[in-house]
């Protein structure tokens, strides 16, 4: 049967064991080096990565968004659902030794782990910040009082009865609580974090945020981490320092089209005390222990979940590895250390290598009604069963042609991260993008960027084909991206090109020189790509472009024309260039600036 208490009358309760009042103050001990570390000794850990419930069995626990919401345990090791409960769920699930937390309406729940079944109900009258659990108790913190004289508590509550424990009063903000093997972690005004004994409610140690803020704590089952939207420190003794040149500090290099990315729950923010769209958009990592100089990533990989995308990154912070999740998002996930585990809206359970991002598993929970978020239990959980090859491209492909307009800038991203790609097959889909008329414009100049920037000579064939199509009014075709081919050709200039696909490449380049629907910026791009891969091949053409368009009041009279054709046979050219520069530049029909920008050149040879 369940347990009824209140928060605000736990008279009986708060009397026989309160925590000490003056805990939570300005002044206090920080940062000492031995109080942390004797704080930490007392935590009682798994000799090796493993999930916190007492059967040490891999879980999640999901909360469904219908009318009413349902909270559902699964068993990640069987892939079955353990129960599935209906609750007025108010916030995340916190998972303990057997039991789960959850607010549920007014009241602050713990449900047994194996059946769902309720063990107590507190009630809750003040302002909830949040709550946490491990394995012998649960914790919570409020606000009583009025706005002009508040006060937080943080309480310490049997898992077994929901009997208070103790209490500790603030008169400044505290932050949701986090709790790891017997030991509590307090965040106060956002600049301190109190080790308090999970047991008695008594503060072990003080650690004082001096480089940045303190406003996030993630625990996984042997370390704990804090931090900021900057970077996280593990804690350990060198957290002592509170400054992140003399501590186990981290900081994963975050593109800015990821902007929104996170490290954790904001635990002075309310309303992340429920599942919201920040719990999309996480950095995922795992460490391995360091005694000297910064926090090394496992694998030497760090990933970041961004709504319907996962992304791996190398310490350099270059992509490794992408994955694109269908139609919908990823409303949750976690990194395991060996594995990175998400789930979508639809209930679908993703799991990927942290280093390669092979996915690894894929399954349906079945779920009827769209899932609102969910709390993994399943640290050091090496998922079986074989992996599927890796598809990288197809992933960044799939992000860059994605019609969802929130997510342009990660577009951006994906074209970037593609564009690094060596292979005709990559430069054919970035030219796909270009012709995609639904695609945003910005985009595009991402992508015609990207394609002069890729120097691959293994594009050039690729970018030939697509010289293919001319603009013909008759026919109602029009040369796709010209500008864009022949600039990414001529960043081919210098480079080791095989003679036989170079041919094709000038004729189809000429094939658009000597037409006559080729608007003049599009000549100019075509004439500098001819001179960057022609090795002399592109002389002949050049000159009878000249000699056609000298006089021409359209192009002959365009500025950035003549400084293409000029410059063109001028520094390729040779003896008999020369020669027909200064004929051309005596012709009295030769435009004024065209005959000035020969001169110019000839004197300066």
């Amino acid at each position: 049967m369940s347990r009824l208490l209140s928060i605000a009358l736990l008279g009986a309760f708060g009397l026989v064991a309160c925590g000490p009042k003056s805990m939570f103050r300005l002044t206090s001990e920080d940062n000492d080096r031995t109080a942390i570390s004797a704080a930490l000794a007392k935590r009682k850990l798994p000799e090796q990565p493993a999930p916190l419930n007492v059967a040490r069995t891999p879980r999640m626990f999901v909360v469904q968004n219908g009318a009413p919401r349902t909270i559902v345990a699964y068993d990640l090791a069987t892939s079955s659902v353990m129960w599935k409960m209906d609750a007025d769920v108010k916030s995340r699930v916190w998972v303990g030794g057997d039991f789960i937390l959850t607010l549920e309406g007014k009241q602050l729940v713990a449900r047994d782990q194996k059946t769902g079944t309720p063990r107590w109900k507190i009630g809750v009258s003040g302002q909830f910040i949040g709550a946490s659990a491990d394995r012998d108790r649960a914790y919570a913190t409020w606000r009583e009082g009025t706005d002009a004289k508040p006060t937080w508590i943080l309480a310490g509550l049997e898992a077994s009865s929901g009997k208070e424990l103790w209490r500790a009063p603030s008169e400044g903000e505290l932050g949701a609580p986090s709790a790891h093997g017997g030991i509590v972690f307090s965040p106060f005004l956002r600049q301190w974090l109190y080790l308090v004994d999970g047991a008695t409610g008594q503060q072990l140690a003080r650690l004082r945020g001096i480089d940045e803020q303190i406003s996030t704590v993630r625990v996984t089952s042997r370390t704990t981490y804090f931090g900021s939207r900057q970077g996280v420190f593990a804690l350990d003794a060198r957290a002592a320092s509170g400054k992140r040149t003399d501590a186990t500090y981290g900081q994963a290099k975050i593109p800015p089209q990821l902007d929104r990315t996170s490290y954790g729950i904001d635990l002075y923010d309310q309303v992340q005390t429920g599942y919201t769209a920040a719990d999309r958009a996480r950095v995922l990592w795992s460490s391995v222990p360091s005694e000297s100089g910064p926090m090394k990533f496992t694998g030497d990989t760090y990933a970041v979940h961004y709504f319907r995308y996962m992304f791996g990154f190398d310490l350099n912070g270059e992509l490794v590895w992408a994955y694109s999740n269908p139609r919908v998002e990823l409303v949750a996930s976690e990194h395991t250390g060996s594995a990175i585990i998400g789930i979508s809206s639809t209930g679908e359970i993703v799991v990927l290598d942290p280093k390669t991002g092979a996915l690894r598993e894929k399954k349906s929970l079945g779920l009827g009604q769209p899932v609102l978020g969910a709390t993994f239990d399943a640290d050091g959980w090496v998922p079986q069963g074989d992996e599927e090859k890796v598809t990288t491209v197809a992933a960044l492909v799939s992000i860059a042609r994605d019609r969802d307009a929130r997510f342009d800038r990660v577009k951006e991203l994906a074209v970037a991260s593609l564009a690094k790609l060596p292979g005709g097959e990559v430069t054919k889909e970035l030219l796909a993008v270009l012709s995609d008329k639904r695609a945003p414009q910005k985009l595009k100049d991402t992508v015609v960027e990207m394609l002069a920037k890729r120097k691959d000579p293994a594009s050039l064939p690729v970018l030939a084909d697509q010289l293919a199509i001319h603009s013909d009014f008759l026919a109602k075709t029009e040369a796709e991206s010209l500008s864009a081919v022949a600039k990414a050709i001529a960043s081919l200039g210098g480079a080791k090109l095989d003679a036989k696909v170079v041919g094709p490449a000038l004729v189809a380049l000429q094939s658009h020189l000597d037409d006559p629907a080729t608007q003049t910026p599009d000549l100019i791009m075509v004439i500098r790509a001819m001179a960057a891969i022609g090795a002399g091949a592109e002389r002949g053409p050049l000159a009878s472009h000249l000699l056609l368009y000298h006089a021409d009041d359209d192009v002959g009279g365009d500025g950035a024309w003549q400084t293409a054709i000029v410059t063109a046979l001028d520094t390729h050219g040779g003896p008999g260039e020369h020669e027909l520069l200064r004929q051309v530049a005596a012709d009295p029909r030769t435009k004024p600036g065209l005959a000035t920008a020969i001169k110019d050149a000839l004197v300066n040879d």
